[in-house]
């Protein structure tokens, strides 16, 4: 369960970072498919990002997660983790070409 919420927080914090970047012109999306998401309207990428791990809450609470499931939702943890660690690496560099 704790892992389905972090995936949602997870989520909505990647949504709002990649937005930021991408307006501020200091990143672009790498993942193609949600390029082409984000070309036609932000309100998509946003219910995308959000709708996945809803979505993956619900079937939690339907059927808890055991064995190979338990375990390939703690790798997308560590992958999402891995993205937000990113995320924080290009922060930090575009605060300071900033200033």
């Amino acid at each position: 369960m704790r892992f389905c919420i972090f995936l949602l927080f997870a989520g909505l914090l990647d949504a709002v970072l990649t937005h930021f970047g991408i307006v501020s012109g200091f990143i672009t999306e790498g993942n193609p498919v949600m390029n082409v998401v984000i070309g036609k309207s932000w309100y998509y990428f946003y219910l995308i990002k959000i709708s996945l791990p809803l979505l993956l809450l619900g079937l939690f609470y339907l059927r808890p997660l055991k064995g190979w499931t338990k375990s390939l939702l703690l790798s997308t943890c560590v992958l999402y983790l891995s993205v937000l660690v990113y995320h924080a690496a290009w922060m930090i560099l575009y605060i300071n070409t900033s200033f």
